[in-house]
């Protein structure tokens, strides 16, 4: 449900189209290949990913850079999109792909910022929200199957990527858990496809205030995408759109809602985890400016494309890994805000509904 199968097979075709001519003369092939350097095993503990989806993320970048006539000195694209990959994939460079490049790593380095642009320019389409009602019927369908919370069409929350900050501003990059972070907000779906993500912001932003201010807020708000909810973590407020757990608890009803929407949320922090633990990059994002973060957003969205990416060549998992914690932290004072009474009754009406009689195997106590 990441992006329609439609935009998909769209892409393919156009990326595949006959036109090798005007674009041996644009970008013109290697004299090597430098895949072919590495077996398939050795690829994917290099890269973190298979070689056919290498092969089609370059030629994605080929494609895009063509079309908007971007220009490069130097490398072919094959060999910057290889850089870019080494670079997500461990978070620093390998000699051997310096070697291959044949640039200083200052000149890498912005090779492959203009990489993480090419890519963070193809979220439209890649990562999308359900844009019909038989989609988010769809998606809502199979997170009703593992949790019993019917109508929910997605799961949000803000990851958080370690950064350096600058020494005259460290407070505004201080996020819940004391460490320095640039935030970015994302949607997902329980099968960890992305559907949506926004613009980072420092580590301190309010989960909320995030929410408030974004892209898929404001569609919902328009009605764009029908009165669904958004399965939504202890940092957002109950709202229209926004289905969060139940604080204080009274009735063994709640737990029992409160334990599947656990559940499911649980999803959205396994997906953040598996992006971290594949683009390794995302463990620390380095030295950023409070007022010079794009870099930054365009290297978290290019590793969520490729995350979508990843996910539908079916690419495995990287092993066992220890969760990313949630946020905010369990100490945290998160802002009593007043929540609309009309909220409460629709989640009120769905726990009447769903929750209010035991499975049989309901091990809540009271």
């Amino acid at each position: 449900m990441a992006f329609a199968p439609a935009v998909w097979l769209a892409a393919q075709a156009e990326i595949y189209e006959d036109d090798e001519e005007t674009e041996s003369n644009t970008f013109p092939e290697p004299q090597k290949r430098y895949l072919d350097d590495y077996d398939d095993d050795s690829l994917f503990d290099r890269f973190h990913l298979t070689r056919p989806c290498i092969t089609f993320i370059t030629d994605c970048v080929r494609l895009r850079m063509k079309a908007t006539r971007e220009q490069i000195n130097g490398p072919c694209v094959d060999e910057i999109v290889i850089a870019a990959l080494d670079y997500y994939a461990n978070g620093i460079l390998s000699s051997k792909v310096v070697d291959l490049i044949q640039m200083d790593h200052q000149e890498i380095h912005e090779v492959i910022n203009k990489v993480s642009k090419v890519l963070s320019g193809m979220v439209k389409e890649f990562i999308t929200f359900p844009a019909n009602g038989e989609e988010r019927a769809n998606v809502a369908h199979e997170i009703k199957k593992i949790c019993g919370i019917p109508t929910s069409v997605g799961l949000v929350g803000c990851m958080h990527v370690k950064v350096r900050p600058p020494q005259h501003d460290k407070d505004a990059f201080r996020n819940t858990m004391d460490n320095h972070t640039v935030m970015t907000q994302v949607i997902c779906d329980c099968e960890g496809n992305f559907m949506s993500v926004e613009n980072c912001c420092v580590g301190s932003t309010p989960e909320q205030t995030i929410w408030d201010s974004s892209e898929i807020a404001l569609q919902l708000k328009r009605g764009v995408h029908g009165t669904n909810w958004i399965i939504a973590g202890k940092g957002y407020t109950l709202s229209r759109h926004l289905l969060t757990a139940v604080s204080p608890v009274r009735e063994k009803a709640d737990r029992r809602f409160n334990a599947a929407h656990s559940m499911i949320y649980s999803v959205f922090q396994r997906t953040i985890t598996s992006l971290k633990r594949r683009f390794r990059c995302l463990a620390n994002l380095g030295h950023v400016q409070q007022n010079s973060l794009d870099k930054k957003a365009e290297i978290i969205k290019a590793c969520c494309v490729l995350h979508n990416i990843a996910k539908k060549f079916s690419v495995p998992a990287l092993g066992d890994i220890t969760l990313e914690p949630i946020h905010p932290a369990n100490n945290h004072q998160v802002p009593v805000v007043e929540v609309p009474s009309y909220a409460e009754k629709a989640r009120a009406a769905i726990i009447g509904i769903y929750f209010s009689h035991s499975s049989g195997n309901d091990s809540v106590s009271d």
